[in-house]
Formats: structure tokens, sequence, C-alpha cells
């Protein structure tokens, strides 16, 4: 019987040891007073000079305050030297609390996981639990780097178990802290947050909507799809934008439903945001060409007006004379440099209203401040500027005040338009114009015929010439045979790129050499600055001489260096 007694005592030691060989201190604490004693303690985590204090959370405190765990760490470990944030966690029915943290062991740093372990009887009148420290496993080591990673991003992150209504805090500010620590439950948290005034009131119901624990409760009981919601919450003085995110965790079961709440800072990405749809609307309500508002933008402006009805409202109706017989006469180009040459004039002299290009050649401005006579006053100085230009333009005005009929506005002004045009065509202006739209059509071919009969003159001569910028290696071409412009966009027209690859292609290897002096810009810039004419002669594959010159055009300046580069065939 002894045998079997002392064989009982040798099995319960063995037992002992082996659950806690694993733990690096173990302590038997009542959370109420706070008294404490260890059961173990590895060299490892000694604390010199704690040997006097008789209180866990004095203890906890002071580790922190030594700065024996990392700062990153110690909030989240801090709070359990808070006597009623373990009681009420304890006393609430949770098992087992745990915290993963990095501290320092000697010279180097350890992570260390410490949990809370409470026995089937504790109660408030036997209230002794097991406090544990054991260095960390691979994995909760992993799941805490994740989670500080995560951090980056977010500023509060909470475990919530959906169905009890309760929660965990995993990341948050000091403040939310000291809520947690009053309050048991989600529901209770994030009602609490909003009594408080931390949401814009604007904000208010999709905050309370999201909230609701019996809605995000039968979200995840049908759904895996995370919950979001964008709120303005209170900051300081002022109210920023954040998102708060819902998602099931990987433990999520039916009878465990676990949720992970994320909260960031979204004010600056949601503001951009914000930025980009309004470029987005704008751009779909702009007119391509002149950058007025177009015909959509025009419909809808007037709906927003008849439900306004304006005290006072002025419409001007303006067509562009002649853009038709310009885009057949002068081509389609000059249409446009007419189109906008009158959307600019109208930015110009109406710069607080609404401007439309609503057709082809109708344009339209809208205002609510102008009256009538100042809009006649304005389309005056509009069109001497536009005649100044050599265009003209058709117009109407008409406005008024008190119970104003929009639609009746806008037609009798588009009406008027109508009239002054018909009184355009009807005398002699729309002939005196299609005259010098002759007259520029003659020029123009003329300019093309007498730069066709130089370019023929000196193409049996010479086979380029070019005008280069030296600071930029841009050409102009007075003349350029048709490969040279191929060159020229295979190399991104980078001037000094095509001419190299001219003489990979068709120059002698023996006259690289030639080619690689002169394309040194510095050199060949400094070259020319001391007057030197810069010359050589070369041959091509096919056996034909070349001669290249270089000058220096009067023309630079401190950002532009301009040169002229003329080939010419023949020895010379």
């Amino acid at each position: 019987m002894s045998k079997q007694n002392n064989g009982s005592k040798d099995i319960y030691v063995f037992v002992d040891e082996t659950m806690t060989e694993n733990f690096l201190k173990l302590a038997r604490v009542n959370i109420v007073t706070g008294e404490f004693e260890f059961a173990k303690q590895s060299m490892e985590l000694r604390d010199e000079g704690y040997e006097d204090i008789t209180n866990i959370y004095a203890y906890i405190k002071k580790q922190v305050d030594d700065k024996l765990v990392l700062s990153e760490y110690a909030a989240d470990y801090l709070r359990y030297s808070d006597p009623q944030y373990v009681q009420k966690r304890v006393f609430s029915g949770e098992k087992r609390i745990i915290q993963s943290y990095k501290r320092k062991a000697g010279k180097d740093y350890m992570w260390v996981t410490f949990a809370i372990v409470v026995p089937d009887d504790c109660t408030e009148e036997n209230p002794w639990v097991v406090f544990s420290w054991r260095e960390a496993d691979t994995d909760t080591i992993t799941m805490i780097d994740a989670l500080v990673t995560l951090s980056g991003t977010y500023y509060k992150i909470l475990r919530i178990n959906a169905e009890k209504d309760t929660f965990e805090v995993i990341k948050a500010e000091p403040s939310e802290h000291a809520r947690a620590s009053k309050l048991n439950k989600i529901s209770h948290w994030w009602k609490s947050f909003a009594d408080d005034g931390n949401v814009y009131k604007a904000d208010l119901a999709a905050y309370k909507t999201f909230t609701d624990i019996k809605r995000v409760r039968k979200h995840f009981r049908e759904s895996d799809a995370r919950m979001k919601c964008r709120y303005r919450r209170r900051q300081g003085d002022e109210f920023l934008w954040a998102q708060m995110e819902l998602v099931p965790s990987i433990e999520y079961s039916d009878r465990n439903p676990i949720l992970i709440l994320y909260v960031k800072d979204v004010h600056d990405e949601y503001l951009a945001e914000q930025t980009r749809h309004r470029q987005l609307v704008d751009n779909l309500n702009r007119d391509a060409l002149t950058k007025l508002y177009n015909r959509h933008k025009f419909n809808d402006d007037l709906e927003m007006l008849r439900n306004k009805k304006p005290e006072s409202f002025s419409c001007l109706y303006i067509d562009a004379n002649g853009l038709h017989e310009m885009n057949n006469h002068l081509g389609h180009q000059k249409g446009d440099d007419m189109l906008c040459a009158i959307a600019d004039v109208l930015k110009e002299y109406f710069p607080d209203e609404n401007k439309y290009r609503i057709g082809g050649d109708e344009f339209v401005v809208l205002s609510e401040s102008l009256s009538g006579e100042n809009m006649k006053r304005i389309l005056a100085s509009v069109r001497r500027e536009l005649d100044s230009d050599h265009y003209e333009i058709s117009a109407g005005i008409n406005a008024a005040e008190n119970d104003v009929d929009v639609d009746r506005v806008v037609g009798a002004a588009e009406l008027e338009m109508r009239a002054d045009k018909d009184w355009y065509y009807k005398h002699d202006k729309s002939k005196r114009r299609k005259r010098e739209m002759n007259e520029e059509l003659e020029r123009m071919i003329t300019e093309k015929q007498d730069a066709d009969s130089f370019i023929e003159a000196i193409s049996s001569k010479y086979s380029g010439v070019y005008l280069v910028d030296l600071r930029h290696d841009t050409p102009r071409d007075i003349y350029m045979p048709r490969y040279f412009k191929v060159l020229l966009k295979e190399n991104e027209f980078y001037y000094g790129k095509a001419l190299e690859s001219y003489a990979n292609k068709f120059v002698k290897k023996k006259y690289h050499v030639n080619f690689e002096e002169i394309l040194d810009y510095v050199n060949l810039e400094a070259r020319l600055r001391e007057g030197e004419v810069v010359e050589f002669k070369y041959q091509k594959i096919d056996n034909e001489w070349m001669y290249l010159r270089i000058l220096e055009l009067e023309n630079t300046s401190d950002d532009k260096f301009e040169t002229i580069w003329i080939f010419s065939r023949g020895k010379n």
C-alpha cells in the first residue's frame, strides 16, 4: 500500500513538473487584494529589485515603468495592472485570458505569452487565479507580427462575440481603453461612443444601423461578406472620416460567432476619392473641345432652376456665324479654332456665370445675378473682342424678375438669336466673310506652293537641313527626307538617337568616330561658342560621299541653344 502511495506521489510530482516546465513564471494571485506568490520563476525572467513588491498589479506596472516591455506592446500589457479590468473579465466567466508581447530578457529580447487561468471554483469570495508567463510559440509570434502590421493601418481592433455581445480589445487608443474598462457589451460601447458626441450628426443614422447588434448577427448568419461603414468621428475640435469594418474571424462558426472589428482613418483617402469623383463628373459635364459645360449639364441646370424658381434670371444665346463655311473652305481645325476663341472670350467676360456649348455652333450663358442690360453691355465687349480676330456671332438676350419662367426666358433669347442670324445672312456680312476666307485659302495654297518649290530646289543638292536645339535634343526640319522621319519616330523624336541610328545603318564604320564627337553636345556647344564652324566629310555604305556642316544660330537663350545642321551631297 505504501508503495502504491509512493508511486502515486511520484506520478503527481511528474505531472506537476511536466506542466510547469514550459512556463518561465507561475504565480498564484488574488485578483481582489492583489496578493500573489510565485510557484516558479526562471532565471530568464527574474526581474531584479522586485523582491519587496507584494501586489501583482504594482508588479506589472513596474515592469512597464522600467521599460522591460517594448513600447509598442506596453499599453496592452499595462491593462493587467488595472484590478477593475482584470476582475471584470474574470468574473464575467472567461476561463483563459491571453496577451502576447515582447520584452527584455537580459541583454536580449524575448516574445512572451502572458495568461490568466481561472479555476472553476474561482468566485468573488474565492478570487484566486493563476498568472503565467511562457515563451511564445512560433504561431503566436507570427500572429502578433501580423497584428502589429495591421496596427499601422488600423487604430482600433476589437475581437467581438456577436452572440454574447462581448468584446476584447486587441488595439485601441488610451481613451478607448478607459471606455472598455467601464463597459461589458460591444453594443454599449458603440452607443456610449455616439452618445458622447463622437459621431458627426449627419452620419449618426448610418452609424447606428451598422452597430445594431441584432442586424450584425443576422448578417453574418446569412453571409460571410464583410460589413463596412464610413462616418465622421471627432478628433479634437474637428470631425474626420473613418471607416469601420466587421469581418468573420478564422474561428467563426454558428456556435462561436467571433468577429473582428477594424477601424481606420480614411480622411485623406476619402477626400481624394471625392475629388476624383468630382473631376469625373465634371469631365462628363464638359465639352471636350472648349471645356465649357455641355448640353447634358445645360439640361440638368435648367431643371434645377425650374425647381428653384430664382428671383431674377437672364440668358444669352449665341451662334457662331460662318462655322460651316469655315470648315468647308479652311478645314475643321480652323473651325475648331473659332469655337475655342468664342469659348475663351465667354470665360473671360462671364467668369461667374455658367457657360455652355450646347450644339455644334451654339453657346448659352445663364445668370441669376446679371440683368438684361448688364448682359447687353458685356455682349458688346464680346463682339468687339471676337471681331478683332475676324470672328462674328449672332446673339439674343432675354431676362426676367419675379415669378421667373426659366423656359420662357431661354426660348425668347434663342428666338432673338435666330432673328439676329437671319439679318446677318441677308446682308453683305456673310458674303464679305466668305470672300475673306477665300483670300485666306489662296494665301495658304500659295505659301504651300512656295514651300514645295523651295524643297524641290534644294533636294537635288542637300539630303537634309535641320534646326536642332542642343539643350533639349529636339529638331525642326527645313528639309527632312522620309527615311529620317522614320528614324526620328523610332527614337522617340530625339535627334541625337536618330542620328546615331542613321550612322549605324548608312555610314561606313571608319567615320562613326566623327558622329560620336558631334553627339557630345557639351563639347559641340563649346566649339560653336568659340566661333568654330564644325564640319567633316564622310562616306556612306553605298560609297556616296556626304558633307556635314554645323553652325550656331543667333536666337540662343539660357534654356535654348539652336544650331543648323546641313547635310550636302558630293565631296565639296
